[in-house]
């Protein structure tokens, strides 16, 4: 969990695409029904379309370890660092039954794997419980069906289906008594606490800036934006943010006493996450390409400036909001020796390669959004080099020498 200092976009890393677990694999069918059968107990039911021998899940700190309980008679969890694993000791099965307890607990660079909100509604985040399955040596990734269902007269709302992918990963799932919001293309399901300064930079950011990347880009979102957040821990010092997007839903959650003060570096800061956020549905808003496993540093510090472009041209952030914190990322990349070889040289340095091509964004990842689709290729240096001719030469050059000189 980053400090205002850092502000967490983290997560927008993590899930933008399928795990590379995954990728390249036969699919394999399966239903997944999510079932909330208690205040914080949850029932997750597997039913496979073939007989598998295991279960693969990409590893989310101790999580596993504390909230899940196997119900199947002689089917165990396995705890690793990579990936946890659900077997009945090589045995073929298709069908595993398990029980999850709410979990409050954060592991670094993952979606947490709950959110609660003060009114007693939860987000439950379904990539937690989609990888990959075996059949002894031979991996599968699971295409799943997933099925929810709520207590007695509780909301159940899904995220957008990743259409892209079939079965590819999905957001984060509300059960609740709250309804969301519609404000233009974009719906809102925010905590009833929310500080108002809070509720009115997202509603506004998000508006504004959704319909700006439309018209910029010559696109609208197939799905739209859904936007998820939540408050907790106003007892807890300082202020934190977690949150991320996941194929046309962004999902925040929000801790700590600062909350509750309106102030205008907060607004500036929340106004940054949000844009940043929708800028990555906009970067994946392609039939094929778009966003891959490599050099993160395109899509974040992509997002990072096609969000500066749009608080520019929408007057949410004023010139000098902007000139201070390019001047800020230009001071961390500094420090980090130009290098995007860091989790914090991904947003910061990333930033500065973009402003170094001397290039407009919004012309740029419009033509590298064209150039992905027309293609199937995913951004990449090269598409950078073939669209901006020299300049990206140079950025190749320097990605080359580790970033030295930039």
């Amino acid at each position: 969990m980053h400090r205002l200092a850092g502000l967490c976009a983290a997560l927008a890393l993590l899930c933008l695409a399928p795990s590379s677990h995954a990728q390249g694999l036969p699919a394999l069918a399966v239903t997944v029904d999510v079932s909330h059968v208690g205040k914080d107990t949850w029932r997750v039911d597997y039913r496979f379309s073939q007989a598998v021998t295991a279960v693969e899940l990409e590893t989310v700190g101790d999580y596993r370890q504390k909230a899940w309980k196997m119900l199947t008679p002689a089917m165990r969890l396995e705890p690793a660092s990579q990936f946890d694993r659900i077997s009945a000791d090589g045995k073929p099965f298709t069908t595993a039954s398990i029980q999850i307890t709410t979990f409050d607990g954060l592991a670094p660079k993952s979606y947490a794997p709950f959110n609660r909100f003060t009114d007693g509604g939860t987000a439950v985040f379904l990539g937690n419980l989609q990888g990959n399955a075996y059949q002894d040596k031979q991996a599968f990734a699971m295409s799943a069906d997933i099925r929810l269902k709520g207590l007695a007269k509780e909301n159940v709302i899904a995220p957008p289906l990743n259409k892209l992918v079939p079965g590819g990963e999905r957001g984060y799932a509300y059960f609740g008594p709250a309804q969301p919001v519609r404000s233009g293309s974009t719906q809102f399901l925010l905590d009833p606490d929310t500080p108002a300064w809070m509720r009115e930079v997202a509603q506004d950011v998000g508006a504004k800036v959704s319909e700006y990347y439309e018209k910029a880009y010559r696109r609208a979102l197939k799905e739209g934006v859904f936007v998820m957040l939540s408050v907790s821990g106003f007892e807890e010092k300082g202020l934190a943010m977690k949150g991320g997007a996941v194929m046309g839903q962004l999902s925040y959650r929000f801790d700590g006493q600062k909350l509750l003060a309106d102030h205008p570096t907060y607004r500036e800061v929340l106004a940054r996450l949000v844009a940043h956020e929708i800028a990555h549905l906009w970067q994946l808003n392609v039939s094929r390409g778009g966003i891959g496993e490599n050099d993160p540093w395109i899509h974040e510090g992509g997002a990072e400036a096609m969000a500066i472009d749009a608080l520019l041209k929408t007057g949410i952030w004023s010139p000098q909001s902007a000139a201070n914190y390019r001047a800020q990322q230009s001071a961390s990349c500094e420090k980090l020796g130009n290098s995007v070889a860091s989790f914090d040289g991904i947003y910061a340095c990333g930033l500065m390669r973009f402003d170094k091509l001397g290039i407009d964004i919004v012309p740029l990842w419009r033509s590298m959004i064209q150039t992905s689709e027309a293609k199937g290729e995913v951004y990449s240096e090269r598409m950078i080099e073939a669209i901006a001719g020299g300049a990206g030469g140079a950025l190749q050059a320097r990605a080359k020498h580790g970033g030295a000189g930039e």
